[in-house]
Order: C-alpha cells, then structure tokens, then sequence
C-alpha cells in the first residue's frame, strides 16, 4: 500500500504542477480593449496555428485535470480511517496525562 500512496503522490504533484503551467499557457479568448484599439495584430495564418496549439493544449490540460480528480478520489478512498486511530478516549487520556510532563 505504501508503494501505492508514494505514486498516487507523484502523480497529484506532476498532474497539479501540469494544469498550473498549462492554463498559465493558454491565451485568452478575449483580445480586450488594447485589441480593439490597435485593431489586432494577428494575420489569419497566425490565428490558426495558434488556434491549433490551443486546443492541443487544452485537451492536454483536460485529461491532466481528470487525472488529477481520479487520483484525489483513489487517495481519499485508501485513506486510513483516522476516526478510529484519534478517539476522543485518546484525547481524554493524553490530556489528562499532560501534566504529569510538566
């Protein structure tokens, strides 16, 4: 199970460090109003490839996402159950032993 926990680890952080750069990435649909003033720089030729490089890249940034989710939903479901280990009689002793340290 240890192995288990070590991979699922790994791939939350590669997944979650891949959406972060990928959506930094991916240009905005929307030109604003510098776009609309400067009458748009961008010649048909150029909106296509870049239109191209975004869907690649947000079906990329798709599937890291779904990766991420069902490695969220596995690491949940192997979690320990901590409710069980921490009782609250656990609590009570340990409180109740505190002093004894002091």
């Amino acid at each position: 199970m240890e192995i288990l926990e070590i991979v699922l680890l790994v791939l939350l952080l590669v997944s979650a460090a891949f959406i972060v750069v990928a959506v930094v990435l991916q240009k905005s649909n929307e030109d604003g109003l510098s776009g609309t003033i400067a009458g748009g720089s961008e010649t048909f030729y150029g909106k296509d490839k870049s239109a191209g490089a975004d869907r690649v890249l947000y079906k990329w940034t798709l599937i890291a996402a779904i990766i991420f989710a069902l490695a969220v939903l596995v690491v949940f479901i192997i979690q320990p159950d901590y409710a069980e280990s921490y009782s609250l009689e656990g609590w009570k002793d340990l409180v109740n032993y505190s002093h004894l340290f002091n």
